[in-house]
């Protein structure tokens, strides 16, 4: 193999390689691009403000439940 300036450096020239090459299937670029889709962002947040919620609402049903089992 040559030097190392002529091999790929970013990953549009890795899938140019590995697709010369004939394994285009294989190749995973190492930094895919963040996931952007807003909606399911929101979604994933919504779904996690809920379980606070419900286990901020367990909470003080212990608590209560332990402060009323002392007065008794």
């Amino acid at each position: 193999m040559g030097s190392g300036s002529t091999r790929p450096n970013n990953a549009d020239d890795k899938m140019f390689a590995a697709m010369e090459r004939g394994d285009q299937g294989e190749f995973k670029d190492r930094k895919p691009p963040k996931n952007t889709d807003m909606k399911l962002i929101k979604e994933k947040e919504a779904r996690a403000e809920d379980a606070r919620k419900k286990a901020d609402g367990l909470k003080a049903l212990r608590l209560a439940a332990e402060k009323e089992s002392k007065t008794n």
